[in-house]
């Protein structure tokens, strides 16, 4: 393990490289956001959530075909394992798209997701038995404060947060932290036995299967809460789709997006570790909030906002360090 991690330590040297690898992560990250709120305006977020799945596997499916990346050797009994995981990836990734798409949901669902530490460590305690060291379960109030700060933007009272808490917009991106943080635990128990047989052994290669099968398992979901003729309807409709040729290009370029940002953020964890990974996951939603502001209209970012995000973000990263250093 020690060996591992000094070899990441070497890979992390060069300056420019790692630069280059934040930029570029950061960059798809980003992108994903702003062209997600550029089709949310059809209003049919499963259908958008399925084809953002999709348009991922034109970028890995070839990787397999051309032999860049090993084909998985998946049997049916590997398909079960693997299954739960890509039942919650699926889930957590619609139910980030639906509260996207809720009016100003974009900023809104990326404070609510900056509790993610909190929900991992809930269910660390309540599934796994992991009590969390003391400055480790410290950090978690500032992200607490900071999240509740932000989405009432400076009003706590309790009438307040149960408002602005319990909007569809933060329900939704609460159940996204509580898929993830489960579908983390599960693949946790993935041996690596399981993934040299299958041909997983590369979290890239994971992420292509998961989204394979996650695209599969949200079809489903598509026709029963929207169906072809919702669908069809907002797609024809002038006032939602000017150019529908213009919103096929974004809708692919955000589908990519979304896909390759999840394999720079694999590439990141081989490269530097766990914990530099999870404090550059956190001060992405500083990118993201910044290109929201710029690049899309309807995100409001008040100073209340602004505060309540940079407490949330602050305790995130003292979160990342204590956990790895186990105090």
């Amino acid at each position: 393990m020690a060996g591992e991690e000094e070899k990441r330590s070497e890979r992390g040297m060069n300056p420019v490289m790692l630069a280059a690898l934040f930029i570029v992560w950061y960059a798809f990250n980003a992108g994903y956001n702003v062209y997600n709120a550029k089709v949310k305006a059809i209003a049919t977020p499963w259908a958008i959530s399925c084809a953002q799945l999709a348009v991922g596997l034109l970028y890995a499916i070839p990787l397999w075909v051309v032999g860049i990346r090993k084909i998985p050797k998946i049997s049916f009994n590997d398909l079960l394992t693997l299954l739960p995981i890509s039942i919650l990836n699926a889930g957590g990734h619609a139910c980030a798209v639906i509260a996207m798409f809720e009016k100003g949901g974009g900023s809104f669902t990326h404070v609510i997701k900056a509790s993610e530490p909190v929900v991992s460590t809930v269910l660390g305690v309540v599934l796994q038995g992991k009590i969390p060291k003391p400055f480790t379960a410290l950090s978690l109030i500032p992200i607490t404060y900071g999240v509740a700060y932000a989405a009432t933007l400076g009003d706590l009272n309790p009438a307040k947060m149960q408002t602005e808490l319990t909007t569809k917009a933060a329900m939704y991106a609460m159940g996204s932290n509580v898929s993830f943080a489960l579908r983390s635990i599960l693949k946790h128990d993935l041996t690596p036995e399981f993934k040299k047989r299958t041909n997983l052994e590369t979290p890239q290669n994971e992420h292509a299967v998961a989204t394979l099968l996650s695209t599969i398992l949200t079809l489903p979901f598509v026709f029963y809460f929207e169906g072809q003729d919702k669908i069809m309807t907002a797609y024809n409709d002038i006032t939602k789709v000017p150019d529908q040729q213009q919103f096929l290009i974004n809708l692919t370029i955000c589908g990519m997006c979304y896909y390759l940002y999840n394999d720079m953020q694999n590439v990141v964890v081989d490269a530097l570790g766990p914990v530099p990974a999870a404090v550059g996951n956190t001060l992405k939603r500083v990118a993201i909030f910044i290109a929201l502001y710029y690049f899309t209209s309807g995100e409001t970012f008040p100073m209340p906002k602004i505060v309540g995000c940079a407490i949330a973000i602050g305790g995130c990263i003292v979160y990342a360090v204590c956990s790895k250093l186990k105090l």
